[in-house]
């Protein structure tokens, strides 16, 4: 057991999630695996506890004319920036707009929260929605292919589609590209030009996090990892910014492995019974996402000190825990729902006023939150046992940031609303 004084002067420190939370909360898409490295990075130049500088995947550096924030966040995502299919392109209608969306099982209230924000900001715009589906199921792929047929059946001018297979729609993203019909890849980014996706960094939300966890301890000790689901897509995002993260720390063991589903009551069993057995306990825990909360109160469980966390998926209750407690090492990252859907709306109609879309990729870097803007975020009436999604107002993409992927800015409206 290697420097179990990182944990042991923190001092002392309940429904599920859905599976499908955690795997659109990570916004992956199923082909991920280790991050390309781009040309003319090199990531052997950062440092344990630096995030690793792995560089973006953009061969024909269409980067460039994107603001250096917004390139910034493209380090590590393992998809390659394209020309969008829709550049130069414009719908014939002015006015009158109809759109499709496809989305995903309500199950988890990110999912719920981010669909009813989509649905409600195009309807707020004027857009008639004559399709808003989603499997009951979020495992039902076929189910949800079907009812991506139904959409282009309908001939929408748009479809906004949040798919749960991302390979298996690309044949269908291609057929409605062919029919004239732009298809706006919302949270689970597609690889492909057709499509325009609107999304986050999983890779690097999860090398940073990481990172920053190891840096926290030294670069040097015990860690416990707590999985998700093996082999799906968001699993393999996380492992591959671990990877990357680790490749950086050779200090850093990884003294257990356990499952937790990205289901918070499994997390907290599946660690309670490895503390069982690990007494000493642990220098620090990475886990895979939505989980920080439940591991911290295994620890309490077990009569165990609380170890720096990986907040990947962060709630308001690991926030204001970590509040309460000045001295505890925190790094987590949120997602707001509401207002990515209401950029991915305002995107999808930029396209059809003919704005001229740039990339085919749309991607926000992870908000991550640390002792620099904890008390920024967290409000003050939280409780420490609040699983609810951390959510801060005013991080997501400005409307001048959101310009930037548009060579005709002017079209189109000029805020998410």
């Amino acid at each position: 057991m290697g420097k179990s004084t990182h944990i042991r002067r923190l001092g002392p420190r309940t429904a599920a999630f859905a599976v499908l939370g955690a795997l659109v909360l990570a916004g992956c898409s199923s082909t991920a695996g280790a991050p390309p490295v781009a040309k003319g990075t090199d990531a052997s130049a950062s440092s344990c506890g630096t995030t690793p500088n792995i560089g973006a995947n953009d061969p024909d550096g269409l980067l460039t004319s994107l603001p250096k924030e917004i390139q910034d966040g493209y380090n590590g995502y393992p998809f390659a920036v394209e020309k969008s299919a829709w550049a130069g392109w414009k719908s014939k209608k002015t006015s009158g707009f109809t759109a499709a969306i496809v989305g995903q099982a309500p199950a988890a209230p990110f999912i719920a929260a981010y669909q009813k924000a989509l649905a409600a900001s195009l309807k707020d715009a004027g857009v008639d929605v004559v399709l808003d589906v989603a499997p009951n199921d979020p495992t039902d792929v076929p189910g949800q292919l079907q009812q991506f047929g139904q959409a282009l059946s309908l001939k929408p001018d748009i479809i906004f589609f949040n798919p749960a297979a991302p390979e298996a729609a690309i044949d269908l993203v291609k057929q409605a590209h062919d029919a004239g019909i732009p298809v706006v890849s919302v949270v689970v980014p597609i690889d492909s030009p057709d499509a325009i996706s609107v999304t986050y960094n999983a890779v690097l939300q999860s090398m940073a996090t990481a990172s920053s966890v190891f840096g926290a301890i030294g670069g040097s000790g015990d860690v416990l990892e707590v999985t998700g689901v093996p082999g799906i897509p968001n699993e393999k995002f996380w492992e591959a910014g671990r990877d990357a993260a680790l490749k950086l720390c050779s200090g850093i063991k990884i003294a257990g492995s356990v499952q937790g589903l990205f289901q918070p009551p499994l997390a907290q069993q599946a660690v309670v019974q490895f503390l069982a057995t690990h007494p000493a306990g642990v220098d620090a825990v990475i886990q895979a996402g939505t989980m920080g909360w439940a591991i911290r109160d295994a620890f309490a469980q077990s009569g165990q000190p609380v170890p720096p966390i990986q907040d990947v998926g962060a709630s308001q209750g690991m926030a204001a825990y970590a509040a309460a407690h000045p001295d505890y090492h925190y790094f987590g990252t949120a997602t707001p729902p509401i207002p990515m859907a209401q950029m991915a709306a305002q995107v999808g109609l930029k396209v059809l006023a003919g704005a001229d879309v740039k990339v085919n990729q749309i991607v926000w870097a992870p908000y991550v939150v640390d002792a620099k803007n904890l008390s920024s975020v967290v409000d003050p009436s939280w409780k420490a046992g609040d699983g609810t999604d951390l959510a801060p107002e005013g991080v997501y993409f400005t409307d001048e940031q959101t310009a930037a992927f548009f060579a005709h800015p002017e079209k189109g409206p000029q805020s998410a609303k």
